[in-house]
């Protein structure tokens, strides 16, 4: 029962829905619904965490029952791009919460278009993955 939630049609449904949520989050922020940058950063941070974290279970699980080793999904160049800019993501969340400054990311607006442009990158190349 459990083998059929284990498949790419499913972690393709729940890639999207994390894409849905994340641009209706973006719409409702930048059309001035939601005023606290602080509320809607974080509720970024959640649903761009939630989405990596089971996408990368869901993929991981997969993967091995398709008999991809894992020197071979550690070297998948999507799965590569995938940590290079999930590193990004990080830096870029701890350095917004404590106040730092990275170049022209000044506060939570800014940080929050740039998160939103990850997360939107990172589900499309694990939907592109998924494809293998």
């Amino acid at each position: 029962m459990k083998e059929k939630y284990l498949t790419r049609h499913w972690n393709d449904i729940f890639s999207i829905v994390i894409l849905v949520a994340t641009a209706v989050l973006v719409i409702v922020v930048m059309t001035g619904l939601i005023k606290d940058r602080f509320a809607s950063f974080t509720a970024l941070v959640v649903i761009g965490g939630v989405g990596c974290g089971v996408s990368e279970w869901h993929s991981a699980v997969r993967f091995v029952r398709i008999g991809w080793g894992i020197r071979r999904r550690i070297r998948h160049p999507l799965t590569i791009a995938g940590n290079i800019l999930g590193i990004l993501a990080l830096v870029l969340i701890i350095f917004t919460y404590y106040g730092r400054d990275i170049g022209f990311l000044t506060g939570y607006t800014n940080a929050f278009i740039v998160l939103a442009v990850l997360i939107f990158v990172l589900v499309g190349l694990n939907l592109r993955r998924n494809a293998v």
